[in-house]
């Protein structure tokens, strides 16, 4: 009974974020033609308000099937976080947006003013964007307070089991609720224990709960068919935790070789031809841009350089790039020549770094070379910092998933540089927000961390060594 009424709810809220879209797509509309032809005072050549309205509405289920086929309005998954239900919001406006274009030619629409479609683009966007924040924000609230949650049963009763138990409770707002474990033994004191394996299809008719997670141990894995064979006649959805979750990115690829299904195990996003032409797109509009902007400071850095110690004014230094290929990483020169420079990380009050040269470090203006670094293809304007050779060769042995960082272009900035990890600072830390980054990559994250680099990862002192990842 409970299952049914939250399946009829989830129906009712998928109903009632349909509509809404429907009412963002007239609204929308409605203001681009307020703006473009009132604030604007121009002529509408083509028809009235009314006229535009209606084209909104025949556009809407466009809009709706979108926005379900990019998964925008996914809100009950713990595993989509906010920026990625954001960017899906995005590509599916934009998209829904440049098929209205395309109606618009295939029916001879030609006198449709232009701007009058992108003050429709950029509201549908903003109104789509805020209903995102609204209702993800709505959610997280009802789960923290217990409500509108998933109810799931548990098989097993090992290690993996457990791992899951306590992973899914630490949420802060999670949109599951664990009713108890089905098992050779009850996992955890607080989680209520519902029986042996033999006991499976008694519990599922009699909870009904809406998911059944099987996290079988090693061991336990010539139980499995006849689990999931139980778990099929109760009609209840089925997933399975694999042994080696651990090396699973959050996003792993499935492929089919053979009519056999394989698992990538270390899949990463940015490896979708899509979201490669996307990211390296906005890598060389964004270093041309700043290479245009940060040349008066460049010019001065170079002169500051060569005035402050005899020797280049630019600094070459062998790093590790994507897929383990090796690149020359620029940067200003900041220490004395024969100094040693290329020997490893620096620290505070370094005796090596000239004056200017520790003006430069300290707001990171001895990097900005890189950013032809970027415009060549050798680095990204946001990823994984590069390490030398010799370093790689340490931590790709004593540092669990390190190399998975190669497996994209390194970055001039990160995720752990804007949480304070620079320099002679935690690998093992640096590792965890990489691999963080590289499995949650979206256009609006490397957004979000640029914006965030000139205050939390430049302008800071030599000390600060770590922040929260949720700060």
């Amino acid at each position: 009974m409970a299952s049914h009424m939250a399946s009829q709810k989830r129906r009712r809220f998928n109903t009632f974020s349909s509509l809404l879209d429907v009412v963002i797509v007239v609204v929308s509309m409605a203001i681009a033609y307020w703006i473009r032809f009132t604030v604007l005072e121009g002529d509408d050549p083509v028809g009235d308000l009314t006229y535009h309205l209606l084209w909104a509405l025949a556009i809407s289920p466009v809009f709706i099937f979108l926005y379900g086929l990019f998964g925008a309005n996914d809100f009950k998954s713990s595993s989509v976080d906010l920026n990625r239900l954001l960017g899906r919001s995005i590509a599916a406006t934009t998209l829904s947006v440049s098929l209205f274009i395309v109606c618009i030619f295939v029916f001879n629409i030609n006198r449709m003013s232009r701007w009058l479609i992108v003050i429709f683009w950029v509201s549908a966007t903003l109104l789509s964007c805020l209903k995102v924040i609204v209702f993800s924000h709505y959610l997280r609230s009802l789960h923290r307070n217990g409500l509108e949650q998933r109810r799931v049963v548990l098989i097993g009763a090992g290690p993996l089991a457990y791992a899951y138990y306590t992973g899914v409770t630490s949420e802060e707002a999670s949109p599951y609720k664990v009713l108890g474990n089905i098992g050779v033994r009850a996992i955890s004191g607080n989680l209520l224990y519902l029986g042996s394996y033999a006991d499976i299809d008694v519990v599922l008719d009699t909870l009904n709960p809406d998911e059944v997670i099987v996290a079988l141990e090693s061991s336990e894995h010539l139980l499995l068919e006849d689990i999931l064979f139980v778990c099929e006649k109760s009609g209840c959805k089925v997933s399975i935790l694999p042994l080696y979750y651990q090396y699973l990115s959050n996003r792993p690829h499935i492929g089919i070789e053979g009519g056999i299904p394989l698992i990538n195990v270390n899949h990463v996003v940015i490896d979708n031809l899509g979201y490669s032409f996307v990211k390296r797109t906005f890598d060389i509009v964004g270093s041309i841009l700043l290479i245009v902007f940060t040349s008066p400071i460049m010019l001065i850095a170079a002169i500051g350089t060569k005035i402050s110690s005899p020797g280049p004014v630019i600094f070459s230094q062998i790093r590790v790039g994507r897929g383990r290929e090796i690149f020359k990483m620029y940067k200003f020169r900041s220490m004395r020549v024969d100094s040693g420079e290329s020997t490893g990380w620096t620290t505070t009050g370094d005796p090596r770094r000239t004056r200017f040269g520790a003006f430069m470090r300290r707001f990171s203006i001895d990097e900005l070379p890189q950013l032809f670094n970027v415009l060549r293809g050798d680095m990204s304007l946001v990823g994984p910092r590069p390490e030398i050779p010799e370093y790689v060769e340490r931590f790709k042995t004593s540092v669990p998933l390190y190399m998975v960082r190669h497996q994209v272009r390194p970055g001039m900035t990160g995720l752990a540089q804007i949480n304070g990890l620079r320099g002679d600072t935690s690998i093992e830390e640096r590792v965890q927000y990489d691999l963080y980054y590289i499995n949650n990559w979206s256009i609006l994250l490397d957004i979000q961390i640029l914006l965030l680099t000139p205050t939390r990862g430049v302008f800071k002192n030599d000390q600060e060594t770590l922040m929260t990842k949720n700060g």
